[in-house]
């Protein structure tokens, strides 16, 4: 003979009555933060993303024109809002390969922590024809 308890599921008295809500209230913050938490790295991961993109570019460009590295730098990073950049021109043909390092520091607002400064750097080579 099965229990009629074990089907049904745990019983409730009267006194539990309003405990899902009083949990909910006490959970929901903390899944709501986390979750902003999440949204703002997610931003962070892709700023940094644009930024070894352009750095790959600036790369490629300083491999055949030297001055124009930078600028294609900032073009490519002109419709996203990084904060002040930073192009600097670490190797020239001379070694073989251009080496191009950008840096940016921006603000981000973290809930509860406020705003912090974040400062994404990328570094990229491409091999200068010969």
């Amino acid at each position: 003979m099965t229990s009629r308890l074990a089907l049904d599921g745990p019983r409730r008295g009267p006194n539990d009555r309003g405990s899902v809500a009083a949990e909910f209230a006490i959970t929901a913050p903390l899944l709501l933060v986390l979750l902003f938490i999440m949204v703002t790295l997610a931003s962070i991961f892709f700023d940094q993303l644009h930024i070894q993109s352009a750095a790959r570019d600036a790369a490629r460009v300083g491999s055949v024109a030297i001055t124009d590295a930078c600028t294609v730098a900032q073009n490519a990073l002109s419709n996203n809002d990084i904060g002040t950049l930073t192009c600097l021109v670490v190797e020239d043909c001379s070694s073989g390969a251009v080496k191009m390092s950008l840096s940016a520091a921006h603000s981000y607002s973290i809930p509860l922590l406020g705003d912090r400064d974040v400062t994404l750097s990328a570094t990229s080579s491409f091999v200068c024809p010969q």
